[in-house]
């Protein structure tokens, strides 16, 4: 048996590993964290991701690991023992984003939040922004005099995943939930882009958007004109990927969730390279993660 929350999955998310910004060039985060957790839910896992230049997709990384978190603890395909014993462990997420821009001084400071059995180490409280409801408590590590770093230390980030640890040892400050940015209630943007160029759109009501889609499309004959960003396309929509028009660019909700995805669906005979070149994440030319989202 384990001891009361062990920390057994840790998911390093940092501006300092070293990756391109690329998504085809990147280890798909969101699908190698929904495996960890519905297949392997006992196993020590350990994972490093790059973030630099896509800070934004934060969000949408905390979001899953809190989702599969809860389906776990709910799985029907598990064991019951199996599911006691992922009860009794934690997950850690570490963000570190925090360029110096001051002379003299440090970074921002690291954060640690809570929710159930997820501690989340990060420097950029945006990060919590989606999921500010469920946290539960928030502190503070002071740059100064914390008994873990100097105020000259250059890799802070090499100490502070420590404070994931429930026994780590160190005085931080509580501070209050509201100091984590709100979310627009009115935005919509694009959330995460897979290793396939497949992009996947957020917003708090998306069922409203697809509302809005669905008279889009009965008003232009059969397909609703699209922005991410700043580039327009004709976007087919489709119920499901099974719907979709092969070669086509769709978007229908997600059934995790319901929210917006966009997708080229491949045609029968494509090669690698024609499949990646004419993806969404290309079509729209290469969107930011967190570029707004509407429709024309």
């Amino acid at each position: 048996m384990t001891s009361s929350h062990e920390l057994r999955r840790t998911y390093l998310f940092s501006d300092t590993y070293g990756r391109s910004k690329s998504p085809f060039d990147q280890d798909d985060a969101d699908a190698l964290i929904s495996t960890d957790f519905r297949s392997f839910p006992l196993s020590h896992v350990r994972r490093e991701f790059d973030i630099y230049g896509r800070e934004n997709v934060m969000n949408h990384m905390v979001m899953l690991i809190l989702e599969m978190h809860k389906e776990t603890e709910k799985s029907g395909h598990m064991s019951e023992d199996t599911k006691k014993e992922f009860a009794q462990t934690s997950t850690g997420i570490f963000i570190n984003a925090a360029p110096r821009t001051e002379t003299m001084q440090n970074g921002a400071p690291f954060y640690l939040a809570t929710s159930g059995s997820v501690r989340i180490v990060t420097t950029d409280l945006r990060a919590l922004s989606w999921v500010k409801g469920k946290i539960e408590t928030l502190a503070v590590l002071p740059n100064n005099d914390n008994g873990l770093y100097g105020p000259e230390e250059q890799f802070r980030s090499s100490y502070t995943p420590n404070m994931m640890l429930t026994d780590h040892g160190l005085k931080l400050e509580e501070q209050s939930l509201d100091l984590i940015p709100d979310f627009d209630e009115q935005k919509w943007e694009l959330a995460y882009v897979d290793r396939f160029g497949n992009m996947i759109s957020y917003s708090r009501n998306p069922e409203e958007h697809w509302k809005e889609a669905l008279k889009a499309e009965k008003e232009n004959g059969g397909y609703i004109k699209l922005i991410v960003g700043n580039v327009s396309q004709r976007v087919k929509i489709a119920h499901s990927l099974r719907d979709a028009e092969p070669g086509a660019l769709v978007m229908y909700p997600n059934p995790n969730g319901g929210h917006l995805e966009i997708v080229r669906k491949w045609e029968d005979g494509e090669d690698r390279y024609t499949r990646l070149h004419q993806s969404a994440y290309l079509r729209f030319a290469k969107p930011d993660i967190g570029s707004r989202i509407r429709i024309r």
